[in-house]
């Protein structure tokens, strides 16, 4: 089975059409194949505040938006996932931070609210980050089905801050899960001390592809993301990585090498706190 892992890297801003535009010329720049996997980042169609966020949020499966999003992924013929959408929810002044899955079809196959709320302090101009009073958290691990050339393999979902939580990472994989993706928004501070060796770490641990689809530079806000969209081998070798800006990465899912890696050292077979192992 050979298909193509896509990370688009963007530069968000509060305005939805001047993301959606961004996103445009970008996948035209790109050019996806039919089939290809392409992810983009977190907030990919609107980078800013609660009021705004609440004001742009659509009811799954509806809207403007969406509706965008599934054709785009129609005119490609590709899987499109867009990392977060802001989804109403059935809590008053709370919404989800979202991922969406279209399929070639132009479909929404899958989605994924966002589990773990970024409330954290750090050391940039924004300082405080409180998710929590935003969002409110998904409660369901999500995976969906990938389907190429008569074939098929599962594909784990993820977002941002949930990279620093590893049981979801290893419940993916657990569940079935061959390549596991990350949109996000990580800050300069924080993707500097800690981007690299988590992503790398999940890989490895997970013996999955991660491909990772960054936020990457100065925001009209004057908040700083990290960039450095990159997707990961099983064995933990970044095979493409996107450091500052606009922009795309792309490689090839190498089937034999994940079986090759899973073989040679069978770490779910291994892990006593695995469900497999326990039910031995």
């Amino acid at each position: 089975m050979a298909f193509n892992l896509c990370a688009v890297q963007m530069l968000s801003d509060a305005v939805p059409e001047h993301n959606l535009q961004s996103l445009i010329r970008l996948l035209a720049e790109h050019s996806p194949e039919p089939g290809e996997l392409v992810l983009i980042p977190e907030n990919a169609l609107c980078f800013s505040d609660k009021e705004t966020y609440l004001a742009l949020a659509e009811n799954l499966g509806e809207g403007y938006y969406q509706t965008r999003l599934a054709e785009l992924a129609a005119q490609y013929q590709c899987y499109l996932v867009c990392g977060s959408f802001p989804i109403k929810s059935t809590q008053e002044n709370k919404i989800y931070s979202t991922c969406l899955v279209f399929s070639p079809q132009g479909l929404l196959i899958n989605f994924y609210h966002k589990m773990h709320l970024f409330d954290a302090l750090v050391a940039d101009k924004k300082g405080l980050y409180k998710e929590s009073d935003t969002f409110t958290a998904g409660q369901e691990i999500k995976l969906f089905d990938y389907h190429y050339a008569g074939s098929s393999l599962k594909v784990g979902l993820a977002i941002c801050y949930d990279l620093r939580f590893p049981a979801l990472f290893q419940t993916l994989r657990e569940q079935g899960a061959s390549v596991i993706l990350l949109p996000a928004a990580f800050t300069q501070v924080t993707g500097d001390a800690h981007w690299l060796p988590l992503l790398q770490a999940r890989a490895i641990e997970n013996q999955c592809y991660i491909v990772a689809a960054n936020q990457g530079g100065v925001h009209a806000c004057g908040r700083e993301t990290y960039g450095h969209s990159m997707i990961i081998s099983p064995w933990g070798e970044v095979h493409k990585e996107l450091q500052y800006g606009e922009g795309s990465i792309k490689c090839e899912f190498n089937q034999q090498l994940l079986n090759k890696v899973r073989q040679k050292m069978p770490l779910v077979n291994h892990n006593r706190f695995s469900s497999s192992f326990r039910r031995k």
